[in-house]
């Protein structure tokens, strides 16, 4: 192959692609859209406003109490008011529910009685009112624990042993399923629009009559969709760092993940050129290329874990790259992990020759017919 002619072809591609705005869009619109899911998933799903009424202002253990239930993760602001502020604030729906310590709290506690906490909490839907419901007994379990109720009246230690060893947010954690999105939609899109491009434009007679062989031409197209991929990924993750998203890689996993982002773009490439073989219209491959975009992020578990789909989606994630590809690019960026790792690079990168494997032939037999 002809080095310096597929770098003229890589950079005539890049210019081309940074002057046409549908090229552009076509690119990122999928991943811009599934990130306004994953943002008001985010507001749905981060947690709810509280109110808290402390009826014994005066007591240690009721101050305790306190404390930990505004230091409680799962609340969206723990704000203390008094029974009519808090009761106005429900009404008006500002807040999710009320707290309410009794009077007697901290007393029934260093008597031996047991206080009633009132929990007042707004069912409109199973899912806030199972995540308040769960979250008093939080509460409780590290009030218990902290030594400020006493002697511990339940007698049950819990030891709690995680399976990774930091936990990842729920915006980066699906912040990564769609930067494979992307990162596999630059690569479909350039490298398959590329090679259209050329049959409409009637600019492929003049390439074939060029010094370069089709194959040449091919790895031009190629090379350039897997840079266009790469810049998005690296532009969309230093947003990531910068926005706190994603903090603490370290850069032997920074580089890992890098090498990943590059078999996605790899394969991404290898479906775009075997989409511009069978289409051969612009409007065919931008259209095939989204709808395959949002079917692989949701059936490779887009917005959960694979390990949390129905049994008949987990065995057909098993089948698509973009699992290895979330899975590899979750343990590296947000767990600082390498566990599975092998299996993933190689799940890709078979994935990536065999998308080679079938495109350029393809494309090759359309360019020389």
């Amino acid at each position: 192959m002809n080095f310096p002619m597929i770098w003229a072809l890589v950079k005539k591609d890049l210019a081309i692609w940074s002057r046409s705005v549908a090229t552009i869009v076509v690119t990122i619109v999928p991943a811009l859209v599934l990130l306004l899911v994953l943002v008001l998933g985010a507001a749905a799903v981060s947690g709810n406003p509280v109110a808290i009424v402390n009826e014994d202002s005066g007591g240690m253990a009721a101050h305790k109490f306190v404390q930990m239930a505004q230091a409680y993760s799962g609340f969206n602001g723990a704000a203390v008011m008094t029974a009519q502020e808090a009761t106005l604030n429900y009404e008006k729906l500002r807040v999710a529910a009320i707290l309410t310590i009794p009077a007697d709290f901290s007393a029934a506690l260093a008597n031996g009685r047991r206080p009633v906490i009132e929990w007042q909490v707004r069912n409109f839907n199973d899912d806030v009112a199972n995540d308040l419901r769960r979250a008093l007994p939080d509460i409780v379990d590290e009030f218990v624990k902290s030594g400020a109720a006493g002697v511990n009246p339940i007698h049950i230690n819990v030891e709690e042993h995680d399976l990774h060893g930091t936990d990842a947010g729920f915006v980066a954690f699906n912040l990564v399923s769609i930067l494979v999105v992307l990162i596999l939609q630059s690569g479909i899109v350039n490298a398959g629009l590329a090679s259209v491009r050329e049959w409409e434009s009637k600019t492929v007679k003049e390439l074939l009559m060029s010094p370069a062989s089709s194959l040449t031409l091919i790895a031009g197209k190629v090379l350039a969709g897997v840079i266009t991929s790469n810049a998005a990924s690296c532009i969309a993750l230093a947003f990531a760092y910068l926005l706190g998203v994603i903090t603490n890689v370290s850069w032997p996993l920074l580089g890992l993940s890098l090498l990943m982002m590059t078999l996605i773009g790899v394969f991404g490439s290898g479906v775009g050129l075997l989409l511009a073989a069978v289409l051969r219209k612009t409007e065919r491959v931008s259209a095939v290329s989204i709808i395959a975009a949002f079917y692989l992020f949701f059936l490779a578990g887009g917005l959960a874990d694979v390990a949390y789909l129905p049994p008949w989606l987990q065995a057909l994630a098993r089948f698509i790259p973009n699992t290895y590809a979330v899975s590899a690019l979750r343990d590296t960026l947000l767990y600082n992990s390498t566990v599975g790792l092998g299996k993933d690079f190689v799940v890709l990168g078979l994935s990536s020759l065999l998308a080679l494997a079938l495109g350029v032939p393809m494309l090759r037999r359309g360019l020389e017919n």
